[in-house]
């Protein structure tokens, strides 16, 4: 029985070591046969996906250009900001047995990046800079999260807290003691840190700056959008090689004999396969100055009439430069009035103008050699009727059962204007439509601002008498508002029309700047004559008509007030509009405000108009004290203007010289290698300097007329905090320059 028993035993033994035998041989035979397949028969084909796979191509991204102002302020550029993401982990490092590991204080040993007491110490301060930099959230709302996810058995080692947190702030985290390893620096390989573009004045004049599109990331609108390819600029190209997971380096090919005998232009070109460029920057005709007083004009008479949306329009008349474009509409999310995303009221928006238009339609008429119009001539004012219940025409105000020609515009009576075109042109009104065809800008605009243009038209006037009728006052007509300051642009300028134009000029690489001339439309719009007259009209129209509610300034305005339906529902609620250009002696400047969906008439737009050019005036030197000038010469005295020195009193003296050079100008320094420096203004010995700046410590340093950026990087490397209000360059500070203050004190910052 035992004998039979080790047989079988053996005889397994042995099968089973025979099955393992041919397993093993068969695996081997088999892992061969695919080494030869892969090696040799498809060699090629797998070599190719893992070089495919190891290497490939990376960006050198280019720096996009900046934007300036015409009055040399920084519009948008590019800045750095990042993600802040943190490791909340919270763990204790345990002993053999389970139990919490302490040292020889009896505290437990943390192995989180962060510890408890470090964690505690500085959270409030983390929450109180991302609230101040950010201004999303309170301060509470970011404490809140972080320690709720904090308390958690198992915390996020990757928590994001914030997106879009600036650079300077993102660092000063990273730098409180204890929370370096707790803030993580790539995501999925890719780093927390990237560039974006900024617009340093928050929302004034964003939509002719542009945004960047929501649909397709890679482009813009407004003026990012218009001049791209030449803000963009080009790309690097490097060849690389995959190290790990999300790090690559450089691929230099050839033997390593080869790569040790280049030099290290040569390595850079054997890797690069296109050099980056970067882009060129662009100054706008955009004047700061000018656009902070419309949008704030515009915005008042929005809240005051509980208006839609609304557009104010300032233009340079002879050179068709738009120094100030205000576009708001209602913010229903904030409840105040704002630039909204794709949403640029004076290029896009069309509406029916009402009586602005009345100037249009006269000057058509009086411009036409068949016609032999008097200004005196008599016209019925307050009603008429052209023939059924659809001829009838009533005036909204006035009591004149007739007024001059003159008057008809002053009074903006729409008897007067329909019974005029009755006369001339009821039987070839074709003719009327043309010649307003010819001389107004109905077509597309193309402005060099990136913003949808829709449909401009004019009714079919042989549908019916009241569609003919409507077109002598005002309607049956859609327009823009850069359509009609365009128009306007061209009357006050005698019949001269140029474009409207939102880029002055383009400054190369190398820094010269490129300027970009006016573009005439039309030459002559109408006779100069007409232009007179109709000029003449509109100063009427202040002094004895409709706008008579901003007569008795020093330097004279020309303009036509316009009330049309806002929405034939309610017949309540109107576009108001006005205007016009001043001085109305030699004029200089051309304005057009619309305030859309409001209960009340173009008198109303006409005071918004009245607060521009009062400003615009007072300062402008050369009209100031009710001193015009020709307008000519003062393109000539505008080129000398932008040649004086920027206002820069305090700040980084690298960047200040960078800037002189941008601008071609000559910088005089009594120290070029100190960092820090200060202006002196010239005296009867001394030209005009940047002398050294070097803050004394124990003492707080004087910030006045710095750039938020270098104000608060001095105060931190002082030691001390800082708060920000307001928007520009420091006006003042709380403690005092020159106040002696610890550090870890509280610097209050005002900006305007």
């Amino acid at each position: 029985m035992s004998k039979n028993k080790d047989s079988k035993d053996t005889r397994m033994t042995r099968g089973m070591t025979a099955l393992y035998l041919l397993l093993t041989v068969g695996v081997g035979v088999a892992i061969l046969l695919n080494v030869i397949n892969i090696q040799w028969v498809h060699g090629d084909e797998w070599r190719a996906r893992g070089e495919r796979r190891e290497a490939g191509l990376r960006t050198d991204p280019a720096r996009r250009g900046v934007i300036y102002s015409s009055d040399g302020k920084i519009l948008a550029t590019t800045v750095t900001e990042c993600d802040l993401y943190l490791d909340l982990d919270n763990r204790y490092v345990l002993e053999e047995d389970g139990r919490v590991k302490t040292d020889r204080h009896g505290r437990p040993v943390e192995s989180g990046p962060i510890t408890d007491s470090n964690f505690a110490r500085h959270l409030d301060t983390v929450c109180m800079m991302l609230s101040e930099a950010c201004r999303l959230h309170p301060a509470s709302y970011y404490r809140e999260r972080i320690a709720t996810e904090r308390t958690k058995e198992r915390p996020r080692r990757c928590f994001l807290v914030q997106r879009d947190v600036p650079y300077s702030v993102w660092l000063q985290i990273c730098r409180l003691p204890g929370w370096s390893r707790g803030v993580v620096r790539q995501v999925d390989g890719q780093s927390v840190v990237h560039q974006v573009r900024a617009h340093i004045y928050g929302n004034l004049a964003e939509n002719t700056i542009g945004f960047r599109n929501r649909k397709d990331a890679g482009s813009y609108t407004g003026l990012e959008g218009y001049y791209d390819s030449i803000l963009r600029g080009q790309d690097g190209l490097f060849k690389c090689r995959r190290l790990t997971k999300g790090i690559w380096l450089p691929d230099e090919p050839g033997t390593p004999q080869e790569v040790e005998q280049r030099t290290d232009q040569d390595r850079v070109d054997t890797m690069l396969l296109q050099r980056r460029i970067d882009g060129q920057d662009i100054v706008s005709t955009i004047d700061t100055r000018y656009q902070d007083i419309a949008e704030t004009s515009l915005r008042e008479a929005l809240l005051r009439y509980g208006g839609l949306s609304g557009c104010a329009i300032l233009m340079e008349m002879h050179t068709g430069y738009i120094l100030a474009c205000a576009n708001l509409a209602i913010d229903t999310a904030i409840h105040n009035y704002r630039e909204m995303r794709d949403r640029n009221v004076a290029v896009s928006d069309v509406y029916e103008p009402g009586s602005t238009f009345k100037t249009v339609i006269l000057t058509a008429m009086m411009d036409d050699p068949a016609n032999n119009i008097d200004t005196a001539m008599r016209l019925p004012a307050r009603y008429k009727n052209f023939g059924g219940k659809n001829g009838e025409i009533k005036d909204d105000h006035g009591g004149w059962d007739s007024l001059s020609l003159k008057g008809v515009i002053e009074q903006s009576s729409n008897v007067g204007m329909s019974d005029l075109g009755w006369q001339l042109y009821n039987n070839r009104r074709d003719t009327l439509r043309h010649i307003v065809e010819r001389m107004f800008p109905y077509g597309k605009m193309n402005p060099d601002v990136k913003a949808p243009e829709y449909k401009t038209y004019v009714n079919d006037l042989h549908r019916s008498n009241r569609d003919f009728l409507n077109f002598c006052y005002g309607y049956s007509t859609r327009i823009s508002a850069l359509q009609l300051v365009t128009f306007y642009n061209a009357l006050g300028a005698g019949g001269r029309m140029v474009k409207p134009q939102f880029c002055r000029a383009i400054i190369d690489r190398d820094g010269t700047r490129r300027e970009i001339k006016p573009v005439v439309l039309n030459s002559q719009m109408c006779s100069r004559r007409t232009a007179e007259l109709m000029s003449k009209m509109l100063e009427g129209v202040v002094e004895n008509g409709t706008g008579n509610n901003i007569k008795n300034t020093t330097y004279g305005i020309a303009g036509k007030t316009g009330t049309a339906v806002h929405n034939y529902s309610n017949l309540r609620r109107y576009n108001a509009s006005f205007a016009g250009f001043f001085p109305s002696e030699n004029p200089r400047y051309t304005c057009l405000v619309v305030v859309e969906d409001i209960p009340a008439y173009g008198r109303q737009a006409a005071l918004v108009f009245k607060h521009i050019s009062d400003c615009v005036v007072a300062m402008d030197m050369g009209l100031s004290d009710g001193a015009v000038k020709s307008a000519w010469p003062r393109l000539e005295e505008d080129s000398a203007k932008a040649q004086q020195r920027p206002e820069l009193l305090r700040g980084k003296q690298d960047d200040i010289k960078e800037l002189y050079r941008r601008l071609r100008l000559p910088y005089l320094s009594t120290d070029s290698a100190e960092g820090w420096v200060c202006y002196r203004q010239a005296t009867d010995t001394t030209p005009a300097r940047y002398d050294s700046y070097r803050p004394t410590e124990g003492l707080v340093p004087n910030c006045y007329g710095m750039t938020a950026k270098d104000a608060i990087e001095m105060l931190h490397t002082m030691g001390y905090r800082v708060t920000l209000s307001g928007y520009g360059k420091v006006a003042s500070q709380s403690p005092h320059g020159g106040q002696a203050a610890r550090k870890g004190t509280v610097v209050n910052l005002i900006l305007k």
